[in-house]
């Protein structure tokens, strides 16, 4: 029996996604003639495809197919990729035609206490690094990001750019097992 671990392309997503978020929230290749309206574009791209869709498809396919895992686990972490490939496509859409910051914020919260159920779950299932790790680090994220996007303050986003790249780091170790490495 061959056993398919999908695993590996939402987490791939993930860690591209929050790579190219992190660098440029870190104003990696950004000057005085950046276009902003295109990339605003392509954040959006990067955040429907990478973020969105390949965690979206890596969920259905948890949630759909035996990998070897137990059921629990497999609704556990496909739940996980399904929570954070919705909010990828909405902060696409929100790219593309931006809306009240104040119902961002409130998704932020959201995300930030189902995050912390998940880091909970993941504690108490012994997987402190990477997991736990990286979902604690999506915890910080979600907390900062509506100080960064109310107040413009760049120290802020700086900081929400070095922990999107800290979690695409302590996101590696997850990908390759996820692919046998």
């Amino acid at each position: 029996m061959n056993v398919v671990n999908p695993e590996a392309i939402g987490l791939f997503g993930l860690i591209i996604t929050v790579w190219v978020f992190g660098l440029e929230q870190l104003g990696f290749g950004l000057d005085k003639e950046t276009d902003h309206a295109k990339l605003g574009r392509n954040l959006a791209n990067v955040a429907l495809w990478f973020g969105g869709v390949a965690q979206l498809f890596t969920a259905v396919c948890m949630f759909l197919f035996d990998m070897g895992l137990p059921a629990d686990i497999r609704i556990y972490l496909g739940t996980i990729f399904a929570t954070y490939g919705l909010f990828w496509v909405i902060v696409a859409l929100h790219f593309y035609n931006p809306g009240d910051k104040k119902i961002y914020a409130h998704m932020f919260l959201g995300i930030f206490f189902i995050t912390a159920v998940f880091s909970y779950k993941a504690i108490l299932l012994g997987k402190i690094w990477p997991l736990a790790t990286v979902l604690l680090l999506i915890n910080v994220l979600t907390i900062l990001l509506p100080f960064a996007w109310y107040k413009q303050n760049a120290l802020i986003t700086k900081i929400c750019g070095a922990t999107n790249v800290a979690i695409g780091l302590c996101a590696l170790p997850l990908l390759f097992k996820s692919l046998g490495v």
